[in-house]
């Protein structure tokens, strides 16, 4: 991720995320070597096999989830979920950034989404949502990145700042 600037959340910041996925995968390393240093030791092949993958797994999704936000880089805007392919909005392509009420299915808008709006005019989705209680501020909710509503507001703005700094250099 060398060419993207996390914008927000701000990159200087380390989700607690990313501490669970070295712990998981020192797990899923120290279950593998004991396999490779005394393979006829182990009880159940299965068991084994089945602990370095859960823990390998589970390390490479929180590692994903720690990297969730919006990038910024010379190539466009990097949206980038935890629970789905990262996708790049070309600068040539990008037109702004906007509030939209998020939707879910067979349920009432409940908060916002930043989306990244192209020429094209289909927006992009962003994992940035508003907090709809203060109990969810600052809170990974499914590994999306929630704020409240001044964290929100202003999460905005900074996206908006770097959009006009990024596409004024050009």
């Amino acid at each position: 991720m060398g060419e993207w600037k996390r914008i927000v959340p701000d990159e200087n910041e380390l989700p607690g995320v990313v501490i669970f996925a070295v712990i998981f995968a020192a797990f899923a390393v120290l279950f593998a070597g004991m396999v490779l240093v005394a393979p006829g030791k182990v009880v159940g092949w299965w068991g084994m096999s089945s602990a370095i993958a859960l823990c390998a797994g589970m390390a490479c999704f929180l590692w994903r989830a720690g990297r969730t936000g919006v990038h910024f880089g010379p190539r466009g805007v990097l949206v980038h979920p935890a629970t789905r392919a990262a996708e790049v909005v070309p600068w040539d392509e990008f037109v702004r950034f906007e509030v939209r009420p998020e939707r879910a299915a067979g349920v009432a808008p409940r908060g916002a989404v930043v989306h990244v709006v192209r020429t094209t005019g289909d927006p992009v989705a962003t994992p940035l949502k508003q907090s709809i209680d203060a109990d969810w501020n600052r809170t990974f909710y499914f590994f999306e990145v929630v704020l409240s509503e001044v964290e929100f507001a202003d999460a905005l703005a900074r996206l908006n700042a770097w959009a006009v700094a990024y596409t004024s250099r050009e």
